[in-house]
Order: structure tokens, then sequence, then C-alpha cells
């Protein structure tokens, strides 16, 4: 391996161990309160009232049956006052540094998130939040939400969380944090309890061979946890510059304050059958809106913080032409399940839903959207998004009549931002140091296939030279990553050390991309 490769890899694990392990964009560190040699005493604890679940289930099956175009609501929010001044405990540390800590409780909730409705954090402090059995997010610091007072902190599992702010002797009195909203989670958005069926059975997990051809795609959308009880569907979508400005496309319908939002990524089953349960914390918080509208109900945001690296992301290509596209394809979160894919291999047909002007998808031939789909995306045979879901009857046991906001209507409203490039534009995966990635429909063959060991890259198309390879297991991980100097087309690596399980191998050189399924099997 090349020096100068090894030292950038070796920056970018640093980076990837800063993030991968922690919800939302976090810095390392732990929270005192976790280490029992510090010795704190019981942080103080505020009991939010218990929620009438069973009212809350049937208002939520009036709404449901009104039509999908609305969040899917999984949880109860309770306003509150809770800051630095009024309520926890402050303890000072030998070292004459402080640390504040308070104690939530929501009865009975499967997790509970919160919003800082004030989140000032000086150079040097931290916040963390852990539940009973250990689960951190943190440290969060200025740069989670960086140039906004405000944060919305992604759920965590359980009845009982613990807020944490540590504050150094040097900046004393200079940070500003305070608890307005907290939402008291009476559906289970985490899957805590491995129920991971609450949206139709007749929906695909991406893990599925089915979603082979449309990994990238797959790898732009996020479930947005929104208002603090919503849950909406959504995805990055790239610009004519190709720079990884976090664009996010969604539906204007589910539109709060998308300051406080929480955009998880890469939630899906590592198997397609079973359905299992998968990391919830690569997310980050926060976004500004840019443009939305009612006509084609869209809405534009910008994300406060690009995904790290380690989460693996693509920016969606798009098609503005006026064209109905032969087929399509939808990725989205139901219900706030794990991320599942639908098919319909009919043409569109451009129609209106409550005068939003859409491409009506007449039938789902596999798979099908529901409540919590709200803003995800509709790509055509060529993986370039054509819309985003406003609404329309589709379920499992009726699988007809979808309709999603033409983007060829929204994109005057966006062009100022995703510029001018023609009808159509692909999309972008951010590059690695020193390659250029410019991903395509190239083929690459991986023999033999399945392996016990090493295995040969055929890359069609390529010249030799530079190269990238990246395995990324079923969460979405990269597990194992390679660069290479002065290679064949055909180069050689060793997949030995990974557990038996299937794997993703992407090969990109100077001027070609492709990914392909392995099987490692012992």
């Amino acid at each position: 391996m090349h020096a100068n490769f090894r030292s950038s890899l070796f920056v970018c694990s640093l980076l990837v161990m800063t993030t991968a392990t922690q919800a939302q964009l976090a810095f390392g560190g732990k929270p005192i309160g976790l280490d029992a040699s510090n010795h704190l005493p019981d942080a103080p604890v505020v009991l939010l009232p218990a929620v009438d679940v069973d009212a809350l289930m049937a208002e939520d099956l009036v709404l449901q049956a009104e039509g999908k175009a609305r969040p899917y609501r999984f949880g109860y929010n309770h306003g509150v006052d809770l800051g630095l001044d009024n309520s926890g405990l402050w303890t000072t540390l030998p070292n004459g540094d402080r640390v504040w800590r308070l104690g939530l409780i929501c009865p009975g909730s499967f997790s509970i998130n919160f919003e800082f409705h004030d989140y000032v954090v000086p150079e040097g402090a931290q916040v963390f939040v852990y539940n009973d059995d250990g689960d951190v997010i943190g440290g969060l610091e200025a740069g989670s939400n960086p140039g906004h007072t405000t944060l919305g902190v992604a759920p965590l599992a359980g009845e009982h969380i613990t807020v944490e702010y540590v504050e150094p002797a040097a900046v004393l009195g200079q940070g500003r944090v305070r608890i307005g909203q907290v939402t008291h989670a009476y559906r289970d958005i985490m899957k805590s309890n491995d129920d991971l069926f609450d949206s139709g059975s007749c929906n695909n997990n991406v893990i599925c061979p089915v979603g082979d051809p449309w990994r990238d795609q797959i790898a732009s959308v996020a479930m947005i946890v929104l208002g603090g009880s919503g849950i909406c569907t959504g995805q990055l979508i790239n610009n004519c510059a190709d720079d990884g400005t976090p664009y996010f496309l969604t539906a204007n319908h589910c539109l709060g304050n998308p300051q406080n939002w929480v955009f998880r990524f890469n939630w899906q089953s590592p198997n397609c059958n079973p359905t299992t349960n998968a990391p919830t914390n690569k997310t980050v918080s926060g976004a500004s809106l840019l443009a939305n509208g009612t006509v084609s109900d869209y809405a534009l945001l910008q994300l406060n913080t690009p995904p790290p690296g380690s989460y693996n992301v693509y920016y969606s290509g798009w098609n503005k032409s006026n064209q109905p596209a032969s087929s399509v394809v939808a990725i989205h979160h139901p219900t706030g399940d794990i991320k599942k894919i639908s098919f319909s291999t009919e043409p569109v047909i451009p129609d209106t839903l409550d005068n939003i002007i859409s491409w009506r998808v007449p039938a789902w031939n596999d798979g099908t959207t529901e409540s919590g789909s709200s803003g995800c995306g509709l790509w055509d045979p060529n993986g370039r998004l054509v819309g985003q879901l406003y609404g329309g009857q589709a379920s499992c046991g009726f699988n007809f009549n979808d309709y999603f906001g033409r983007f060829n209507i929204s994109y005057p409203f966006l062009e100022q931002w995703l510029g001018s490039c023609g009808n159509t534009h692909d999309g972008y995966r951010t590059p690695a140091i020193g390659i250029e990635e410019n991903p395509d429909r190239n083929t690459l063959i991986v023999a033999p296939n399945p392996t016990s060991g090493s295995v040969t890259l055929t890359l069609s198309g390529s010249s030799s030279g530079r190269a990238r390879i990246t395995v990324i297991d079923a969460l979405g991980s990269i597990v194992q990553e390679e660069y290479l100097v002065g290679t064949s087309r055909n180069p050689t690596i060793d997949l030995s050390s990974l557990p038996a399980a299937q794997y993703l191998i992407r090969m990109t050189t100077t001027d070609h991309s492709a990914v392909q399924r392995v099987v490692v099997s012992h």
C-alpha cells in the first residue's frame, strides 16, 4: 500500500471511530456519570406524566384512515422547561470542572427523545445522553449543530435516560442548555423488542437481492424524526457541481421546524429473511429549509452537518424531464420500520391528488408504501429521482394509486441550489482522498463467488492505475478498504478475515466504478 494512502486511511479510521459508534455527530469521550469511580451523587429525576396509549392509538387510526399524506406519529410530546438554572444537579470535580446531570422518566415508553430549545456549548464542553443499558449519545459539542442554538436529540431506548453536561473550569458559566420538549414513544421506532414487522408483510428489505441494482439510491435514503414525535422519509440529492453539499429532498407536508429534526441513515436489516434489527446510531441532527411549496409537495433542505464518511452515503441524481418513467422504484421507511424497497413495472401517469401535481403510480407490483413513507423518492429505471411521495391509497391489501409530487414541476424552485446542467444529472458518492469517483453502470466481476478467501476483481472498461476497493457489510459499514497504485485491471484481494456473510464490493478507478455482491463462506 502506498505510504500516502496508508496515512490517509489511518486518519479516516480515526474519524470512523469517533462517529460510527455513537448516535448523531459526536466527538468522542465518556460520560462522567457512567464511571462509578467518580462517586457522583444520583442525578435528580423528572417524572413526566403517563400517556393514554389507547387514546393515542385510536386517534392514529382515524388519521390513517384519512390517508398517508401526513407524518407517521410514534410519540407524545411533553412541553417542559428544564435548564441548568432550574433543574438537575451540579457537581464540582476535583480539577475544577463542573458536571450537570438530570434524569428523565417517561413511564412505559419504548424510547425517549428530546429537543434542546437552547443549546450553546462552549469550547471544551460536551453533552452526553445515556440510558440504563449504557447506550450513549455524545459527546455532543457546538459542531454537532454548527451555527445553531437548538438541537434535536435522537431517541434512546427505554423509559429512563440521563442528560449530562460537562463544563471545563476555563469556560464556567458560558454554556446554555435548556430542554424544551420531551417525547414519550408509545410506538417502538427503535425496534428494541425485535418487533420489526409493523409495516406490511409485502414490503421488501433493501438488503434482498431485488435491491442489488439500487445500492447507491438506497444509501441516499434516511428516516426522519420530525417534530419530536413523527416519521417521514427523504433522501440526499446531488447538485450539478457534484460537490457533496448535503441537500436533502422530502415532502412539504412533513414540514415543521427542520432545525430540530434527526436524520437516521443506513437503518436496514442485515438479512433478507427473516428481518433483524440493525444499529440506529448513524444519524445527524438539524437542517435548514431552502425551498418548499404545495404545487408538487416539495421541500428542499440542507443538512446542518454532512453525513460522516463512515456512513457511506450517496447523493441521488435526478430527471427533470416531463416524460413519464416506464417503471419506478420507491425506497422508504413505512410506519417507521426498517428500510424497504418497492417496485412498479408500469409507466407512471400524470395526475393530481388534492391539487398536488403528481406522477401517479397505478400499481405496485412488489412492495407498497405506507404512512411514514411520506417524502420518499421515486426513481426512474436509470436511478434518477423523478418525485417524492405525497399520498395515495396503496397498501399491501390494495396496492394501487400512489401519488408522487413531480420533480420536473419542483425543479424551477430548486434550480438556484441544484444548478442547471440539462434535464438529467447522475448521482454522486463522496470520493476517498486522492480518488475521484464517477459511479457508472459498468460491470464488476468477482471470482470465485462464493469464496472462502481471495477473489479476483474485473471492472469492465477500466484502465490500469490507481484504484480504491471497499467491502461493505449488510449494515452499510465499510469493513475492509484497500488502495492500489499501478494495479492491473484484475487485482486480487483477500476476504478470509471477514465473517461468513453477504457483502458488497465497490471497485473505483479514476474513470469507472461499479458494485457487486459477494458471499463469504468458511
